[in-house]
């Protein structure tokens, strides 16, 4: 897979297409991933995308995990973003998850429908009925801080709430810090906070570049 990818990022370098290379470098305080934590330590990551004028993309990211012997999560995807009308935008694309240790890999296709600051997004594993559906919307109207409210629903009935609040200190640096509550299919929170009002805190940096 690792091959097929990597021959796909040359096939876009070298045709006629305008091709855009951006990546990221990333810290936070807790990796939380669809309302869960994954490790609940500090997590380093990095990521890479290569996009056309066409709107195809492709790319991989990578960031420490901590659940059993497994410590490293990679991530590959690749999909196409249209925009379908003013301020109306698509994405159709295809994700593979992979885990070193022992947990195993899983791939979703995924489609999200942006309009204006509200996004919703679908993801579908494709090898079983798992899916995970989500609402996002930018706080617009909030100044000097960029705040976004996102809930999500996992394999119909574990769901999350979470809210962001970021700021960019320059070009490159980006700070932020998130608040979330999760419930399963049971009525269990997550654990870092049990029975306050959130689940999840966190903070991190990312660099872009």
């Amino acid at each position: 897979m690792k091959n097929i990818l990597l021959g796909c990022l040359l096939a876009f370098s070298f045709n006629s297409y305008a091709v855009e290379v951006n990546g990221t470098i990333g810290y936070t305080s807790d990796y939380v991933w669809r309302g869960e934590s994954q490790g609940n330590q500090p997590a380093f990551s990095f990521g890479a995308e290569v996009t056309t004028d066409t709107g195809f993309y492709l790319g991989a990211w990578e960031s420490d995990v901590e659940f059993g012997d497994t410590t490293t999560e990679t991530d590959y995807y690749g999909g196409y973003r249209l925009d379908v009308a003013d301020n109306v935008t698509a994405d159709l694309g295809y994700m593979r998850y992979t885990f070193d240790g022992s947990t195993e890999t899983f791939e979703e296709v995924y489609g999200i429908v942006k309009y204006h600051n509200l996004s919703v997004a679908y993801f579908q594993n494709i090898e079983d009925n798992d899916n995970y559906g989500e609402v996002r919307y930018d706080l617009w109207f909030v100044p000097n801080v960029d705040v976004t409210v996102m809930y999500g629903m996992y394999t119909v009935d574990d769901t999350f709430w979470m809210a962001t609040i970021g700021r960019a200190l320059n070009e490159s640096f980006y700070i932020k810090a998130k608040i979330g509550v999760y419930r399963d299919a049971f009525g269990m929170t997550g654990n870092l906070f049990e029975g306050q009002l959130a689940d999840h805190v966190s903070v991190g940096l990312t660099y872009n570049w």
